[in-house]
């Protein structure tokens, strides 16, 4: 049976249009959001991390995630397909065993929802600096914006808005997104890079100081004596923050910081759409690998030293926890979550400045944004085109070699994932249980991509062929330890908030109920969905 009759049609009608600059950039870009920004931060006052060291905890999850980095260029550059970590796990395993997670990754954790999340939390970040803006310069202007954006409902209003802005972008092809990634990534970078450098000069626990220059004299010490003295926190009915052993606390972290490296992946789906992929891959992937270990690790360190851990955790497990007794202690203030470009706008209270920062780091969110939506759109429209998905969603537009109704799905997707979002505000208990169901969704695909890689070399020879490493060994290896690491995460990942088990299940039903109708109508037309799968897909 011909491709013109297995597949959708014979060829994707996606164009090469990315170099390794590109690869490297959306590398970096899609890691460094909401765990650098956010969670760095935030996580140091969570009763159940407290103690850790997150240093320590980004660098742990870095290593966790280098043989998978190694798999994921091993896989895209052998097989530069849209969604090639989807292609050759259901050409080597079975087609269920591909879809599966693939169906999980691009609704939840690595696309569409992570989306909306994104552009949410995103503008916690621009309004940290702003409120620091506000209050530096006694500007009632910039406080009341401030405190607007700190508003939960006008978050989500706005999201949606911004996910309103994504669809639109990505109707416009992937020419319009490289360059607006370029230049949504080199701004933030240089911002980030220059001002981390800036903040290792203020000095050791020296930030206190400034908090207090904006937020008034002794406002660190009564933060911290809330959260850690007893007898005064009896007095604001908050319960003590207890350190955990360092071990203990730092294992906690890695719920976070594995989160927070994930987007390496983001760069396989987009194998149809990358210039001389072998070497393209190779370049990009690892740059944008160490340029993000560095950027975790210096951020990780100049933070807890400048501002001190302790103050660090105390604001962010009021912030998160008892957001009433913050608010008796710096009354008539606005309160943003704890963010790194909000103390950095603490240290360098200039107005100008701190509105460059937050814009500057607000970026690091859209970029992480796009990638995420071009991997959902990507995952529908490979699916769609093997026809696991309906047809539908493998319709591209001629003009601009963009997929249309997987976008449109994606933005439905990203929407919703923006309305979750908004109850992470009601408390850490809640969050983590977000960040639970995107971990557990994000992190599914990874042990059958190991178990591919193991059997690849022995169950399907001829595709093994066609890798750009033909070690049969050292691919079986790197499959074995990718599997054990997959296989961990999801044990790890694992959350018994009956929210995200109820969420798990449906999302799950979901997915193979429609592909259990699509293998009939399949079966239906006279197509052998074995056909299908027993050939990779034209580029």
């Amino acid at each position: 049976m011909s491709e013109e009759v297995v597949f959708v049609r014979r060829a994707s009608g996606l164009v090469r249009e990315l170099s390794w600059i590109d690869v490297a950039l959306w590398s970096i870009a899609c890691p460094a959001a909401s765990g650098m920004t956010f969670y760095a931060v935030k996580v140091l006052g969570y009763p159940d991390t407290y103690g850790g060291n997150i240093a320590l905890a980004f660098f742990l999850a870095g290593l966790i995630f280098l043989p998978l980095t190694i798999a994921f260029y091993y896989i895209t550059a052998s097989f530069p397909r849209s969604s090639s970590m989807y292609v050759v796990v259901s050409r080597t395993l079975h087609s269920v065993l591909g879809y599966i997670p693939f169906w999980y990754y691009i609704v939840g954790g690595g696309g569409a929802m992570t989306a909306g999340f994104v552009m949410y939390i995103g503008l916690k970040a621009f309004s940290g600096p702003l409120a620091v803006a506000g209050v530096a310069s006694n500007n009632p202007a910039l406080i009341s914006m401030a405190n607007a954006l700190i508003d939960p409902v006008n978050q989500l209003v706005i999201s949606i808005i911004l996910v309103a802005v994504l669809w639109a972008l990505n109707m416009g092809g992937i020419k319009v997104i490289k360059w607006t990634m370029r230049i949504a990534t080199i701004l933030p970078l240089v911002v980030t890079v220059l001002t981390l450098a800036a903040l290792a000069f203020v000095g050791a626990d020296n930030g206190m100081a400034a908090f207090d220059s904006v937020y008034g004299p002794g406002s660190t010490s009564k933060i911290m004596s809330v959260a850690f003295n007893e007898a005064v926190s009896k007095q604001y009915n908050v319960p003590v923050l207890t350190a955990n052993p360092l071990l203990i606390g730092t294992y906690g972290m890695l719920f976070w910081t594995l989160w927070a490296w994930s987007g390496l992946e983001v760069t396989t789906f987009i194998g149809s759409e990358v210039k001389d992929p072998s070497r393209s891959y190779l370049k990009g992937l690892f740059t944008g690998y160490a340029v993000v270990m560095a950027l975790y690790l210096f951020n990780a360190i100049i933070l807890p030293y400048v501002f001190n851990y302790d103050f660090l955790a105390a604001y962010a497990y009021l912030r998160a926890n008892y957001p009433d007794a913050l608010a008796s202690i710096l009354p008539g203030k606005p309160l943003p979550e704890p963010s790194v470009p909000f103390y950095i706008a603490i240290a360098f209270p200039n107005p100008v400045l701190a509105i460059i920062v937050g814009l500057a780091y607000f970026l690091w969110y859209l970029n992480t944004a796009i990638p995420v939506w071009v991997a959902a759109v990507r995952g529908f429209f490979s699916m769609s085109f093997d026809r696991a998905l309906p047809e539908k969603l493998a319709s591209v537009s001629p003009r601009f070699a963009a997929p249309t109704w997987a976008n449109h799905i994606t933005a439905i997707i990203a929407g919703l994932g923006a309305i979750i979002t908004y109850y992470e505000n009601l408390g850490a208990t809640l969050a983590t249980a977000l960040i639970s169901w995107l971990d557990f969704s994000l992190f599914i695909f990874v042990w059958p991509v190991g178990l591919a890689l193991t059997l690849l070399p022995w169950w399907r020879p001829e595709i093994f062929e066609r890798t750009v490493f033909r070690s049969k060994v050292a691919t079986s290896v790197l499959g074995i330890i990718v599997f054990a690491i997959g296989w961990w995460l999801m044990l790890y990942t694992s959350y018994p908030e009956p929210s995200v088990q109820m969420v798990n299940i449906a999302a799950g039903v979901l997915g193979v109920s429609i592909y259990v109708y699509m293998m009939a109508k399949n079966r239906a037309k006279g197509i052998d969905p074995s056909k299908i799968y027993g050939q990779i897909p034209p580029a």
